[in-house]
């Protein structure tokens, strides 16, 4: 099983959108509204890297300009990358034990999420289970699988990190990640607190990844190729290849 963490700022701020008015300055804010996509642009003269900022949710008419422009690249010789957070483990035990971790640093219920199968029920009008009329004032659905055409193997890679990837990660850099009482006391689906790292949540969100991508690029023979991540990623991806190359710059146009 695999999720996808395109735009985790959402999900950390679930809990805030619930008990304040912001919902829908939030959802502005991630692009939720948007019509048509907008492409940002990377090169060093020889690599050509097209940036399409993604969310998980957001309005039919903006993923289908989104997938109309993927597969108009991928039709002129564009690689595609595009990122999903597999589990990385099976057992069970593990897998409970990884989800405990990966919630005591982010504070996101993974399972529950993957278990709803979405982030909005455009059917009852909710959005991680509670009801807004923003559902359906605005038409939002949850972004369609289809955008990515992942059955075409030699064009499209899934590049990206695992949650025991990221867990490892995140324990070399800062140290084992302990799990207390409370963390074992309280159920998944039920609501949980705890005090964040803010350095190790923005590795784990984006961090650890950004790297992971930004060495792929470099060692890909294809330079021309589609970057299909949340928007949050940019800026990090853009400064480790201007670390490893200073040619690499945002252009305006390829």
């Amino acid at each position: 099983m695999k999720f996808q963490l395109r735009n985790c700022v959402l999900i950390l701020l679930v809990g805030q959108i619930f008990s304040s008015s912001c919902t829908r300055i939030i959802l502005n804010n991630l692009g939720a509204f948007e019509n048509k996509i907008s492409l940002k642009y990377i090169t060093n003269g020889e690599n050509k890297l097209i940036f399409v900022p993604m969310h998980h949710i957001g309005k039919k008419v903006f993923y289908d300009d989104a997938k109309k422009e993927i597969d108009s690249l991928i039709t002129v010789g564009y690689m595609v990358y595009f990122e999903k957070v597999s589990i990385g483990v099976e057992d069970s035990m593990q897998k409970d034990t990884l989800f405990r971790k990966v919630r005591k640093i982010t504070g996101v219920d993974f399972p529950t999420t993957i278990a709803n199968r979405g982030y909005i029920d455009t059917i009852n009008n909710t959005l991680f289970g509670k009801k807004t009329q923003i559902i359906s004032k605005y038409k939002l659905v949850n972004q369609p699988r289809n955008i990515i055409p992942i059955s075409d193997t030699l064009r499209v890679r899934n590049v990206d990190a695992s949650f025991s990837q990221l867990i490892s990660a995140c324990e070399n850099k800062y140290g084992a990640i302990v799990l207390e009482q409370y963390d074992y006391e309280i159920k998944f689906g039920e609501k949980y607190k705890a005090k964040r790292n803010k350095e190790m949540l923005e590795y784990f969100l984006a961090g650890y990844r950004n790297i992971l991508i930004t060495d792929s690029i470099l060692k890909d023979p294809n330079k021309k190729i589609i970057l299909i991540y949340g928007s949050k990623h940019f800026s990090g991806i853009l400064e480790n290849l201007k670390m490893a190359d200073k040619k690499f710059k945002q252009v305006e146009k390829l």
